[in-house]
């Protein structure tokens, strides 16, 4: 038998308990590497299991281990990265394309040995943000201003993704009820651009009452942290935006003016009233992460990482050994 043959053999019962344990995907190579070592392998002919994560028979398994769950699970394995990714929305030729945000991203550092990752507040040297859209249009069959247009759009959509990431990282937060705001906002985005690329009437009703809610979790989060009084229970903005007052001084609350009202919001979460177009939502989503992007820069926090970059040691799993030559 060989190794591989014998890492399948377990991989069945070592994959159904991290299933139970509802262990992301791409999560689960590492884990699993590490499980069967030390539950499968009994020992190690002229070595032992200390240290073994450094050791190069332990990237042999993880390699064998990875490529069991690209081959498993194909695409969805591909696809799985943690908060490594954040889905937005823009137009193109009327349609709502998704495009696909890296949150951070290496850069070769030692060869071999070391990386760096970037936590990014914008678009850097090398990006293309119109590559992360997932399977657009034809875009070389776009005339030249709407091409300019859409590259304009994506820009600003993924530098809003990114820095409202990096913004609601290390926030200070005195009362536990800021965290539990701020958590929530990425989601309702996420969930705001699900809605959009379904579209759909009731699909967009439910995406821009999810726009709705990262607003309101994003300016009840702020009041709270800079007025350490309790925001109003209330779903108009324009009157969480005056009570956010003077702390968010020079964000445009005109903004607001390109969603709907509270009353047709909650009214559009369960189909009913007002059928807006796509073109009308993606605006309105536009605005939402504008505002976001806006509030959240003025957060107190006791550390920020946007725009930094941090050298790491490349794990040595990643790096499979040379073949012994004789």
């Amino acid at each position: 038998m060989t190794l591989e043959e014998a890492i399948a053999e377990h991989m069945q019962l070592i994959d159904l308990e991290l299933q139970v344990e509802e262990l992301p995907l791409w999560q689960r190579p590492l884990r699993a590497s590490i499980k069967f070592v030390l539950e499968s392998i009994l020992d190690i002919r002229g070595d032992t299991k200390e240290d073994f994560a450094g050791k190069p028979w332990f990237a042999v398994i993880f390699h064998h281990i990875e490529t069991w769950y690209r081959d498993t699970y194909g695409s969805a394995f591909d696809q799985s990265s943690g908060e490594g990714f954040a889905s937005g929305v823009v137009l193109v030729r009327h349609v709502p394309i998704e495009i696909r945000v890296p949150l951070t991203r290496t850069t070769p550092g030692t060869p071999g040995e070391t990386v760096w990752l970037h936590f990014p507040l914008g678009i850097e040297q090398g990006e293309t943000p119109t590559d992360w859209l997932v399977n657009p249009p034809n875009l070389a069959k776009i005339d030249l201003t709407e091409s300019r247009k859409l590259k304009t759009r994506t820009t600003a959509v993924a530098t809003a993704l990114r820095r409202i990431r990096m913004n609601t990282m290390g926030v200070t937060a005195p009362d536990h009820e800021i965290t539990e705001l701020i958590d929530g906002v990425l989601s309702d985005l996420q969930n705001a651009a699900i809605g959009l690329l379904t579209d759909s009437d009731t699909a967009r009703g439910a995406a821009m009452w999810s726009m709705q809610m990262a607003i309101e979790r994003t300016i009840k989060a702020f009041i709270l942290q800079k007025t350490g009084r309790k925001y109003r229970e209330t779903h108009d903005l324009f009157y969480l935006y005056d009570d956010a007052l003077p702390h968010c001084s020079g964000i445009n609350r005109g903004l607001l003016k390109k969603l709907p009202n509270s009353r047709e919001m909650m009214e559009g979460r369960y189909g009913l009233g007002t059928k807006w177009t796509i073109r009308y939502a993606t605006e309105a989503y536009f605005a939402a992460l504008m505002l976001i992007s806006e509030f959240s820069a003025r957060y107190d926090r006791k550390i920020s990482v946007g725009g930094s970059r941090v050298h790491l040691k490349r794990p040595p799993w990643l790096t499979l050994p040379k073949p012994v030559t004789t």
